[in-house]
């Protein structure tokens, strides 16, 4: 009796309690996969989402289809609220995806145009990718599709896909926000360009604080990466070792870097309010690509050991330069100076004193591996 009366307490229990109660229904949802932001002529913001329906029945499988609406006005919920009027049924962010921030946005303060989306719970933000465009985002967007991909899944792939190769930093829209808030360090985002019909990298925008500053080209970005031991496993680089014509390729040498196998040193000295940074990267490579052959020598890896240290050097110096004249602290140098030398740390108007920090950048290149004919 006793084990019969539990057993219909448990099946009352069952008929009378709801499901669960923050349950989102995909079956009827309008997915917003995606947003671009940018400034009008005017000064007000301009919204465009890119809105998917996944609605399908099962017979339908891979046959997504993408709308892209946009709304004017003076914040960010407030263009949301126009693209709603705009979209047949209601917006779910479920597969949330990607966020672009047209240049006109990224050069002013980024905080007013995320708060929104840090505030409100039903805004994902661990897996949102972020990135700044070189020109209009509207017009990105706008091109719905790339080839048969919607280009909120070809944009987010190609984020991916750039990340692993070492060209854009690992970085999500909640994993932004503390560099977004630290004083003691700067940033970089993905910077990407529209090109005719496609998308491509342009390189990575710098930030100073919360606004644009400057940007890094592609090969630049992958020197940074590893510069700043935020790098994947793989990190390549084309680089011109002997005078002559630029089209012929035996001028030329194709090297894999990356891995676990490089190592970062960074050390800061202070001396009399001087500060100086100095930043050694030790780079075991791969050779890939080398028409001229004859790296079974040693005295032709030797050379190549010494000439791809001296161009990674300069070209760490010319990057640092870049960083240091947009007031890009990103390597967290401000950051270790809060943590280790306090008092001068708030002595300081870091930004003016950023500029003039001396770095000493090393980089030493060692070839160990050349492939088949290694």
């Amino acid at each position: 009796m006793k084990r019969a009366g539990r057993i219909g307490t448990v099946l009352l229990l069952l008929a009378v309690l709801p499901g669960c109660w923050d349950e989102d229904s995909l079956r009827n949802a309008r997915l917003g996969y995606g947003a671009g932001y940018d400034l009008t002529p005017d000064g007000r913001l301009m919204q465009t989402m890119e809105v998917v329906d996944e609605s399908k029945q099962p017979e339908q499988q891979g046959s997504a289809k993408n709308e892209v609406e946009s709304g004017v006005g003076y914040s960010v919920r407030q263009t949301s609220d126009i693209i709603r009027t705009k979209v047949t049924g209601d917006i779910r962010y479920f597969k949330y995806g990607f966020m672009l921030l047209g240049k006109s946005v990224a050069e002013k303060d980024l905080y007013p145009y995320l708060d929104v989306l840090y505030r409100d719970p039903r805004n994902p933000t661990s897996r949102v990718k972020i990135a700044v465009v070189d020109g209009s985002t509207n017009e990105m967007l706008r091109l719905k599709q790339i080839g048969n991909i919607l280009i909120g899944e070809f944009i987010t792939r190609k984020i991916e896909s750039l990340e692993e190769m070492s060209i854009f930093p690992e970085l999500s829209l909640e994993t932004m926000l503390t560099l977004l808030l630290d004083p003691g360090q700067d940033f970089v985002l993905p910077y990407l360009k529209q090109v005719g019909k496609n998308v491509e990298a342009t390189g990575v925008a710098l930030f100073n604080g919360q606004r644009m500053t400057g940007s890094l080209n592609v090969e630049e970005a992958i020197l940074y990466s590893l510069l700043s031991g935020s790098h994947k496993d793989t990190a390549r680089f084309v680089r011109k070792i002997k005078e002559g014509d630029r089209s012929n390729l035996e001028n030329y040498i194709t090297f894999d870097a990356g891995g676990k196998k490089s190592k970062r040193k960074l050390k800061i000295q202070v001396r009399d309010r001087k500060v100086d940074v100095y930043l050694d990267l030790n780079l075991p490579v791969r050779v890939t690509e080398f028409a001229e052959d004859h790296l079974h020598k040693k005295d032709t890896v030797n050379r190549l050991n010494k000439d791809l240290s001296a161009l990674l050097t300069e070209d760490a110096e010319a990057l640092i330069e870049k960083l240091q004249e947009s007031g890009c602290d990103a390597f967290g140098i401000g950051r270790r100076l809060m943590a280790r030398h306090t008092k001068l740390w708030k002595s300081m108007d870091w930004l003016q004193e950023y500029r003039n920090v001396r770095f000493h950048p090393k980089v030493n290149v060692e070839i160990v591996g050349s492939g088949v004919f290694n």
